[in-house]
């Protein structure tokens, strides 16, 4: 169950979404039932799911990849909750897991509905991701090798693995990210764990172990998607 070795490994079936541009900065994609329709190739999304966790909680998870021709950061996931006669519950947010993006990059997103007492009148959901163009260049030469994964007694999920700074410069706040899935490629859920040491040597290397500790999701693993990010 090892990932492709390189610092964003992606086997999942591309699926188009439907988006709708409402400003420069803004990109909305609307999920209304099986059907997609493409109104924007600046940030695609690949997969986008509403998932209900262990704890009741539901999370809007999925994964984006940047279309534009420059690279883009600041970016947001904000998932609208849509009820009853199209009536609006709520709105939540959360940053991306990977950013900046260089064109053609993707990075998985995870957004948690905290309000379970509104988990009965969801009837569907809308994402919006909003972002910035950046010239800033961006530090992110490194390799995941050497993946394994098991599962314990208990009945968590681990995944482990090692990853190199292909860079002469340190690479800080290393963080690797693991999209979790299901055997139809259906997305479970979004786990990420700092590697060790956090803050990687120039052409040095470190280790990361990510837990995924919700049953209803252990259960159904078939695959998984690592990707990496730092500061």
């Amino acid at each position: 169950m090892n990932g492709k070795r390189n610092k964003e490994i992606s086997r999942c079936k591309l699926v188009d979404c439907v988006f709708l541009f409402t400003c420069t900065l803004l990109v909305l994609e609307l999920t209304i039932g099986p059907s997609f329709i493409n109104l924007s190739y600046s940030l695609k999304v690949i997969q986008n799911e509403l998932v209900k966790y262990e704890n009741d909680f539901f999370h809007v998870v999925g994964i984006v990849q940047n279309d534009e021709n420059k690279t883009i950061d600041n970016i947001y996931a904000i998932a609208t909750l849509i009820g009853k006669d199209n009536s609006i519950l709520g709105n939540y947010s959360n940053q991306v897991e990977v950013h900046p993006l260089k064109p053609s990059e993707t990075t998985p997103f995870d957004i948690t509905i905290y309000d379970r007492n509104k988990n009965d009148q969801i009837k569907n959901y809308s994402t919006l991701f909003k972002f910035t163009s950046t010239s800033a260049e961006t530090h992110r030469d490194l390799e995941i090798h050497s993946v394994n994964s098991r599962s314990d007694m208990l009945g968590f999920y681990f995944i482990h693995g090692r990853i190199t700074n292909n860079m002469n410069i340190i690479s800080n706040n290393t963080v690797v990210i693991a999209t979790v899935l299901d055997k139809d490629h259906n997305l479970l859920g979004v786990w990420k764990a700092q590697t060790e040491p956090y803050n990687v040597p120039p052409l040095g290397s470190a280790s990361f172990t990510i837990p995924v500790t919700d049953n209803f999701q252990v259960s159904r693993i078939t695959n998984y998607t690592l990707f990496v990010n730092n500061s």
